[in-house]
């Protein structure tokens, strides 16, 4: 079971630099709480985060290209770079910036950091990074994770290795969400689509009196590391994906999750009539081939990887694993295809 905050370790000079940096931002700025500013005081939480990223090691850190969103005074930034990593640290206040670059001047002027004002989902990200590790503001922590999902994807698909961890302080409910970890009622979109491409681990538990100015709720550190699902079923040979069944195109997959669970109290066979929105962006889907499989999947016993009946079921019953099999079904049914025994 993961540690709390309150249990974790703190070296009291690390702390000291932590204090240190946060009061230097505070004596020229105030922490600007609609940018969703809350300072991470906690020594030994900053220094986990870096643990969790695999960052401790020697070899690893010095080939590490970190993205670090929203570095405030920075603290993480500093625990990061005394792990001997290159830090791209983007941050959208003007007077934390300029914060950044007085106090790292050296780091910066070595190159090891590279410091950029902006808002990290509009500015271009460098290609090479490794790793994301960052406190992001609460408010932009979903467009976050799809932004690191599009990066994974265009990296992988230009022929790089991609990230190979994501280190995340998340507010405590929201975390729940990315890793589905409280049963079905937190089963949603966002959980299932990371789910396909993201093995998700909850870590500690952070309470509000870590930060300055305290938030109004628990926060909770998320570990992401690429974990391809549908390649992991495919080598279980008593899956259908692992035996005669296609991986479907894994955005035909996410596009199924969300038209299912915008209605999520409606059963599944409900959500048949209508195509998924912007279906004829995934290639080879258009409304016609939608109705056909879907009337195929009306003789729905028997499909191997599903629960009889499940038609029947609302989105939450089904687990990621049943999703990328529907999706794989649809993508592999025309009417006719299922006969009756």
């Amino acid at each position: 079971m993961p540690m709390g905050a309150d249990e974790a370790a703190s070296d009291p000079a690390a702390s000291e630099r932590v204090r240190e940096l946060v009061d230097l931002l505070l004596d020229r700025s105030r922490p600007d709480t609609r940018l969703g500013q809350h300072f991470l005081l906690d020594d030994a939480v900053l220094a986990r985060a870096v643990e969790l990223a695999g960052l401790q090691q020697a070899d690893t850190a010095a080939s590490a290209r970190v993205l670090e969103v929203g570095p405030g005074p920075g603290t993480l930034t500093q625990k990061l770079l005394d792990a001997g990593v290159f830090v791209h640290a983007i941050e959208l206040d003007a007077a934390a910036t300029a914060h950044l670059a007085r106090v790292f001047s050296a780091e910066i002027a070595e190159q090891r950091l590279e410091v950029v004002e902006g808002d990290a989902l509009a500015l271009a990200w460098p290609a090479g990074l490794t790793h994301v590790v960052c406190n992001p503001p609460y408010q932009i922590s979903s467009p976050l994770i799809e932004r690191i999902e599009r990066y994974q994807r265009d990296a992988v698909r230009g022929g790089g290795a991609g990230l190979a961890a994501v280190v995340l302080l998340l507010q405590e409910e929201f975390a729940v969400k990315v890793g589905m970890t409280a049963g079905e009622s937190s089963r949603g979109p966002l959980g299932m689509s990371l789910a396909f491409s993201w093995r998700s681990e909850l870590d500690l538990k952070v309470p509000p009196h870590s930060f300055s100015p305290h938030p109004a709720v628990d926060s909770r550190m998320v570990r992401l590391t690429p974990d391809d699902l549908a390649t992991a079923l495919g080598r279980d040979p008593e899956h259908p994906l692992g035996d005669s069944l296609e991986p479907a195109d894994a955005r035909f997959s996410r596009l199924l999750v969300r038209h299912c669970f915008e209605q999520r109290r409606k059963k599944l066979r409900n959500r048949r009539a209508r195509p998924p929105k912007r279906i004829e962006r995934i290639p080879g889907w258009h409304r016609s081939r939608w109705s056909e499989a879907v009337q195929a999947l009306s003789r729905d016993d028997g499909l191997a990887g599903l629960p009889s009946g499940f038609l029947d079921l609302r989105p939450e019953s089904l687990t990621q694993q049943e999703w990328l099999t529907l999706s794989s079904w649809l993508s592999t049914l025309e009417i006719g295809t299922l006969q009756a025994d």
